[in-house]
């Protein structure tokens, strides 16, 4: 080796060797810085075009929500992002298309939320270049990125308890009490009330277990609070405002209509439902026809005799007719007229109608035996929506067999009353009448006794009471007056949907709720025999609450023996309740399968005129050409 360097060839040779090492060294160290630069490129590209698909996909979902429900396609407008560092110049073009959900198979999506997802699909490309330059570019990077962001609207299932207003329909408060427990979300866009009673397991106080929300304040009648203690789910005061809707507007557009295409005030349609299938009856009410009531004191007369007075008045029947039966097979139903509903339910079902919904016996799950969670229940789940109200039926007589049904009442044991397992939304807007806003009640709220047709040697009387007082009350004789001191004990003619009745039921078990109570307007579920911040006076007008004297099952109360046949006229609870008014107790839990379904068309929540929307999945799928 040292040989060589004593030679000028050797010297050469040497030379010309470190050379070629030099200059293989120079190409590799290019390559490998070139490789660097691409390398750069390529992540920086990648990078950023996932950051842009992200934002882009946030872009959409503003989108939607100022825009509501997607029923046809919408492009957004193509944004051009231009950036520059010292080692390049790109731009990069983006756009998303919006469009109604796809039926999705995935075993995350439900049936019923089909009609209620919007699909926001992003795509982001780039060029080199910016200005000029890339305008006059027309071939895109190799790197492209593509997004599907599902997004799903949110209903007013995903409360447990709503009310865009928290008072009575006399405008009243209505309180949160001792024996209140609360599961799931609750929200109210003005003031909740508390106070601090009997009976629970919260020291007297109410407790909400889920998250609580008002766009007022907690308002307290009792005094201070622990708010940990009443409000353990956590609390929110001057939350936004929840716009509540009065149009069942997605029942109304995508549901299969039930009885009559047009609305009349003088319909019942009457569904039982068993399993996906239903059956429906259609009641007309008849225009009034006048009837006549001789008016004895007493009644009946002991002897022949000419009458005092004879009363005048109009009277309605209802004829029925049988329809069709239907499949209600995983979609929405809607009735144009008031509906009487009951029934056990299959699959995706939801309810909707015009008028005032009537609860005739327990709303049940095919797949879910009565008292049970239906959490584990994939098949089944049901909405009620009225445009006005929802309410539990009293009592009615069967369209077949023309019987009296008594349904919704129940035990104290084993929580007897009436059991539903459903979202229910009442959405009627009283435009200032708060007697018409939509609630969720029970029907016949103060009791009173009534004289039943009776047989009196050997003859059938009828109808006894108008046959004593004068019918129609006027202001001059108010009901019930005859010649003498007015009955304070007897109920108004045709107020009980049973009247006659000697002996009406007060208190009347449980309502058992599996799911969600949304309503314009808070209303009674249970009631005091006479309620002392809407006092009646003793008056009867029924369309504002005033419903005649105390319902007290006392001798100062409504309490009396018939004067002339004998038999004691009472108010009573139901057989197997206890308590001191009228109505039920609450046995309210949520639905925990609303956090991430709801049944089909339920109204959508609406905030500050924007559509909340809840993100189902976010997935990067291969790039197409084009949008």
């Amino acid at each position: 080796m040292f040989n060589m360097f004593k030679h000028p060839s050797g010297n050469i040779a040497i030379a010309l060797l470190l050379s070629v090492i030099a200059v293989m060294s120079g190409f590799t160290l290019s390559s490998m810085a070139m490789n660097d630069v691409v390398a750069f490129q390529y992540d920086f590209e990648n990078f950023q075009s996932t950051l842009f698909l992200r934002s882009e996909a946030y872009r959409g979902q503003k989108i939607a929500q100022k825009l509501g429900t997607i029923l046809i396609p919408v492009r957004t407008s193509e944004r051009s992002i231009e950036l520059t560092n010292s080692a390049l110049k790109k731009t990069f073009k983006i756009q998303s298309l919006l469009s109604k959900g796809h039926v999705l198979t995935s075993e995350e999506v439900v049936m019923g939320d089909q009609r209620q997802q919007t699909i926001v699909e992003s795509l982001v490309k780039s060029k080199t270049g910016i200005g000029q330059v890339a305008a006059m570019n027309s071939k895109f990077s190799m790197i492209r990125k593509y997004g599907i962001y599902t997004l799903e609207t949110e209903t007013f299932a995903k409360y447990m308890y709503f009310t865009d207003t928290d008072e009575s329909p006399n405008g009243t408060n209505v309180y949160f009490h001792g024996p209140d427990m609360l599961y799931g979300r609750v929200h109210s866009n003005t003031d909740i009330w508390i106070k601090q009673t009997y009976g629970g397991v919260n020291g007297g106080w109410p407790i909400f277990y889920g998250w609580v929300s008002t766009a007022g304040e907690i308002q307290s009648h009792s005094g201070s609070y622990s708010e940990s203690q009443v409000f353990p789910g956590g609390l929110s005061e001057g939350y936004d405002y929840v716009v509540f809707p009065e149009s069942a507007t997605l029942i109304k557009r995508n549901g299969q209509k039930v009885g009559p295409y047009n609305y009349s005030p003088d319909v019942i349609v009457y569904v039982e439902v068993d399993g996906a299938s239903f059956t429906y009856y259609r009641g007309d009410i008849q225009s009034p026809h006048i009837e006549n009531a001789d008016v004895y004191n007493p009644y009946p007369p002991p002897t022949a005799t000419e009458p005092l007075f004879t009363n005048t008045y109009q009277v309605r029947d209802t004829v029925w007719t049988f329809g069709a039966p239907g499949t209600a097979n995983n979609r929405s139903n809607w009735v144009n007229n008031r509906l009487w509903i009951r029934g056990t339910f299959a699959t995706y079902q939801t309810w909707g109608c015009a008028d005032t919904m009537f609860l005739l016996d327990d709303i049940l799950l095919e797949n879910t035996p009565v008292g049970s969670d239906p959490t584990n229940n994939n098949t089944d789940v049901v909405g009620l929506v009225s445009e006005k109200s929802i309410v539990i039926k009293y009592g009615y007589r069967g369209p077949v067999d023309t019987l009296r049904h008594q349904d919704t009442c129940g035990s104290d044991t084993g929580n007897g009353g009436i059991w539903i397992y459903a979202a229910m939304a009442a959405l009627g807007n009283g435009h200032g009448n708060t007697h018409k806003d939509g609630v969720f009640t029970f029907e016949y709220q103060h009791p009173h006794p009534s004289v039943p047709d009776y047989r009196y040697n050997n003859i059938l009387y009828t109808k006894i009471d108008l046959h004593r007082y004068h019918f129609p009350q006027s202001n001059r004789y108010k009901w019930a007056t005859c010649n003498g001191p007015r009955n304070l004990k007897i109920d108004y003619p045709w107020y009980n949907p049973l009247w006659p009745e000697r002996t009406p039921y007060l208190e009347r078990g449980y309502i058992n709720i599996y799911g969600s109570v949304s309503q314009r307007r808070r209303g009674f579920v249970h009631r005091s025999y006479y309620d002392e911040e809407w006092p009646s006076n003793n008056e009867w007008n029924q369309p504002i609450d005033f419903c005649g004297p105390t319902s007290a099952p006392t001798a100062a109360g409504v309490q009396h023996n018939d004067p002339v046949f004998g038999f004691l006229l009472n108010n009573v609870n139901y057989p197997g309740t206890s308590g001191t008014g009228t109505g039920y107790e609450k046995n309210y839990h949520y639905d925990n399968r609303f956090y991430h379904t709801s049944p089909i068309d339920f109204p959508q929540v609406n905030r500050k005129d924007e559509t909340p929307f809840a993100a189902v999945n976010w997935v990067i799928k291969r790039p197409p050409e084009y949008l």
